[in-house]
């Protein structure tokens, strides 16, 4: 083979070599799998505070610094069932749902969006007087956490964060999988969502026991991720929430107010000087590849993890793992 047929093919196929080594370099470390004794049980006192016109259901545990767990779509404060007793050594962890989730109230509007949650969010701190907050989030968790620390940086002493929208509209739709670009097509519409989500109540009985979690969940733990979407009326909480599925007719490249707030997110992910704990697995769900080099080069002031297999529901998958490196973290922070 002479050297101008060499120098082609380096040519042709030196950027499928490169995205290789990225790919070996994001994920580097030990594969590792679904950890061993997930319990399925929620050993937790339910306590409920009225804010307003809203009751808010959460659980609380330990004494110090408060941590505030917030869950993700369509999740409940059951995300957290083994994360709080293995973090709550010197720390008031709180997990709370939110509204139109778990055992929270629905608002009589059906209005459940971003703002009205950080609403939510906000009162409930200065109802229980939590300084020097630090927040562990997901998902929708994470838009409501990190509008949060972006508004109020004085009372935030960390984020962690998994499985979160925190790039432009552009990136995020981009790096989605196939499988949930076409979902996304089909609930993009009012009437397509409200079949799915509604009438056949697609995301309680599939997307949180099946799709999302990464693994095959025990029995006993369905009850708790399914049972809350059992009344008709609480399942308007999921079409009328925040609406990733807009990004689909532009594949992110156009004006939504989902895309306006991911640039809001974003900006403010890339400024603050806020640490940030990021964990992510291989290969996630709204999380992949591109999200990580992302995260990678724009955070200021962050640790990762890379935990090994898991998709959306990392605690699910890796809680003890993730416990572990939180509480490494959190002895660091100021």
């Amino acid at each position: 083979m002479n050297l101008k047929i060499i120098t082609t093919i380096l040519l042709v196929f030196s950027p499928l070599l490169l995205h290789k080594v990225n790919a070996q370099d994001v994920y580097a470390g030990k594969n590792t799998k679904v950890e061993k004794g997930i319990s399925a049980e929620f050993p937790f006192e339910s306590k409920f505070i009225n804010l307003g016109a809203d009751t808010i259901h959460y659980v609380e545990s330990g004494e110090g610094d408060p941590v505030l767990l917030l869950h993700g779509l369509p999740a409940n404060a059951y995300l957290w069932r083994n994360i709080i007793p293995n973090i709550d050594s010197n720390k008031k962890v709180i997990a709370l749902d939110f509204l139109g989730f778990g055992k929270s109230s629905f608002p009589k509007d059906r209005d459940v969006s971003v703002e009205v949650q950080y609403k939510m969010l906000t009162d409930f701190i200065e109802a229980k007087q939590l300084k020097n907050v630090t927040l562990f989030i997901q998902d929708i968790g994470s838009l409501v956490g990190i509008l949060y620390a972006i508004r109020e940086p004085h009372n935030v002493k960390g984020i962690a964060l998994f499985e979160a929208p925190f790039m432009p509209a552009e990136v995020f739709y981009d790096q989605l999988p196939f499988s949930f670009k076409a979902f996304m097509k089909l609930t993009r519409s009012k009437k397509g969502n409200e079949k799915l989500m509604v009438k056949k109540n697609f995301a309680g009985k599939k997307l949180a026991v099946n799709f999302f979690t990464g693994r095959k969940l025990p029995k006993e733990a369905y009850k708790y991720y399914t049972q809350p979407w059992d009344e008709n009326e609480r399942r308007y909480a999921i079409t009328n929430g925040p609406d990733p599925a807009i990004l689909s007719y532009t594949k992110g490249k156009g004006e939504s107010d989902f895309a306006t707030l991911l640039d809001t997110i974003s900006n403010g992910v890339k400024e603050t000087q806020i640490p940030i704990l990021y964990f992510y697995a291989k290969k996630g769900l709204v999380n992949r590849r591109k999200a990580v080099e992302y995260a990678k080069e724009n955070f200021k002031n962050a640790t990762y993890v890379y935990l090994g297999k898991g998709k959306h529901f990392l605690t699910e998958i890796h809680p003890k793992q993730m416990s572990q490196k939180f509480n490494e973290w959190f002895v660091t922070l100021k």
